[in-house]
């Protein structure tokens, strides 16, 4: 009787195990993070080299017609933190992947609504022996009003 119990007791904590483990990998497949966290430790990061110019972050500028660049803050404007504003607003806007981020289009939309361009500015460093030092900016995309409607529709 008791190693029934015991074999009962054992055939339940694995199932209780499989069905965790089975959750977390459901959970795993078709999200970007989905490797979480091992994919986006700084260690597995690819190695830069002296002289080399690395992105460490982009900014968002919304043009008015008269040509003044209003800053889009991500805390201000969107609501959303640092990270979320670089992976899931900018990387894809740098790249021109609107559609992916139509929801976050339509707050800038509304927020400045005469603007005529969005501009992607990056904030580089560049390696040297001594250590990083600050790098020019320069506007690595510009969005027109036209593409962004388009996306919207």
């Amino acid at each position: 009787m008791r190693l029934q119990i015991e074999l009962y007791r054992f055939r339940l904590l694995s199932l209780i195990i499989i069905l965790v483990l089975g959750a977390q990998l459901v959970a795993s497949f078709g999200h970007a993070n989905r490797f979480f966290p091992f994919m986006w430790y700084p260690m597995y990061a690819t190695a830069h080299f002296d002289g080399e110019r690395i992105n460490i972050e982009h900014r968002i500028y919304a043009v008015t017609p008269n040509g003044d660049r209003q800053y889009i803050d991500p805390s201000r404007d969107l609501k959303i933190d640092f990270w979320r504003y670089e992976r899931r607003f900018a990387r894809p806007l740098r790249d021109r992947k609107l559609d992916r981020i139509r929801p976050i289009l339509e707050m800038v939309v509304e927020r400045y609504p005469t603007f005529t361009e969005l501009q992607v500015e990056d904030y580089p460093l560049i390696i040297t022996r001594n250590g990083p030092r600050k790098a020019q900016r320069q506007v690595i995309a510009a969005i027109s009003r036209a593409e962004v409607e388009e996306a919207l529709k």
